[in-house]
């Protein structure tokens, strides 16, 4: 795969030119991670920026029981593990490919030296930190003043936003979702989540065939959500 194609759709790298763009190639070390492994822990000293190129990565915690919290599941292009590249920066959560992965590698000191130069990169950094915070205070929100079925609906909702495919049925999300993973996403168990898509499924609000999600009724679903 090209590497640069895949590094210009990173939204920090979004603009450069094809100079500056081979500055960040060259400091970029591909690999290829195969699905359900652990990219990095909480307290790890991972002194390393990730771009996926290509795949999924999941970004979780997990509570003193070992009850896992789906942070957000990434696309082609985000970049995780920023806060490796901040002095004393350390992870409190976990990354994990979700299918098999091509990520880019970054380390701190080839990052720093590289912003030297191109200081725009800096600021876009700051950008998508600040949108990660963002998309952190609405996950706070969902979990404070939603029920269990409005933060399905709003997950949902995010997911087809992100991974989302239209078909002759509505807007399909692109991936396989088990029961466990949706209930993971939202702080709830598989029997809540299972029962709550029936219901959905009952209303013909979505479409579920071999894991796949469609949503067929956005409106309704962001009823559901409290978003209409």
């Amino acid at each position: 795969m090209d590497k640069l194609w895949y590094l210009k759709r990173c939204d920090i790298f979004h603009g450069l030119s094809k100079p500056d763009l081979d500055k960040v190639g060259a400091i970029a070390h591909e690999r290829t991670i195969p699905k359900k492994e652990i990219i990095y822990a909480p307290e790890d000293k991972n002194e390393v920026m990730f771009i996926l190129k290509k795949g999924r990565v999941r970004i979780f915690k997990l509570s003193s029981e070992g009850k896992m919290m789906t942070l957000v599941i990434l696309k082609d292009g985000d970049i995780f593990g920023s806060m490796s590249l901040i002095k004393g920066g350390v992870s409190k959560s976990y990354a994990e490919t979700l299918d098999d992965s091509y990520i880019c590698a970054i380390r701190q000191e080839d990052f720093h030296n590289l912003i030297k130069d191109m200081p725009g990169i800096a600021l876009g950094l700051v950008e998508k930190i600040n949108q990660r915070l963002k998309e952190a205070e609405d996950r706070i929100e969902d979990l404070v003043f939603r029920d269990v079925p409005g933060r399905i609906a709003s997950v949902l909702l995010k997911l087809a936003e992100q991974f989302g495919k239209d078909n002759s049925a509505g807007t399909q999300i692109s991936f396989k979702i088990t029961h466990q993973e949706l209930a993971d996403m939202v702080g709830t168990t598989r029997e809540t989540a299972t029962v709550i898509l029936n219901e959905l499924k009952e209303d013909k609000i979505l479409k579920i065939e071999d894991k796949y999600i469609t949503v067929m009724d956005e409106k309704a679903l962001k009823e559901w959500a409290g978003k209409e």
